[in-house]
């Protein structure tokens, strides 16, 4: 999470508007909540704002930064 998602979502995953990147600690998920669907997304990125990491990332890696996300708006 803190190598690439932290530029554009923090450091403490609130979001920053002014890039379109999402606050990942509400429980609000545009695209569903499902732990599948949170994959997917760092997968395969969204709607060209947010970047596929497919050839970044192993299938372990985004399972748990799919995790780590998942985990921040179920505090």
């Amino acid at each position: 999470f803190q190598a690439l998602c932290t530029a554009c979502h923090g450091a403490d995953g609130s979001g920053m508007l002014a890039l379109g990147a999402p606050n990942l600690t509400d429980d609000v998920w545009l695209y569903g909540g499902s732990f599948e669907k949170v994959a997917h997304t760092i997968r395969n990125g969204r709607n060209g704002v947010m970047p596929a990491h497919k050839t970044l990332l192993s299938e372990d890696k985004i399972h748990l930064i799919t995790g780590y996300v998942y985990s921040l708006s179920n505090k």
